[in-house]
């Protein structure tokens, strides 16, 4: 019973976990979309500039946290598959 339990504790994190990452990629598309918009306004290339690296800079940091999210969630499986 307690490793049914267990599964359904992964399963609910993971889920919780998909909804993070999705919900913070898609502020990442959209501040991408922002930059593209302000761009066709005629900013200043600095506002230009600044709201296309953070929309990069979002990206690489949800894919770096999702790649350790799922390392930490093979290696919680693995670990509760051997005991």
């Amino acid at each position: 019973m307690d490793h049914k339990k267990s599964m359904r504790n992964q399963l609910i994190r993971l889920a919780y976990s998909l909804v993070f990452f999705i919900a913070f990629t898609a502020v990442a598309v959209l501040a991408d979309l922002l930059s593209e918009g302000i761009r066709q306004l005629g900013v200043a290339d600095f506002t230009y500039y600044l709201v296309a690296l953070t929309a990069r800079l979002m990206l690489v940091v949800d894919v770096l946290l999702f790649c350790y999210a799922a390392l930490f969630s093979a290696w919680d499986f693995l670990k509760g598959q051997t005991e």
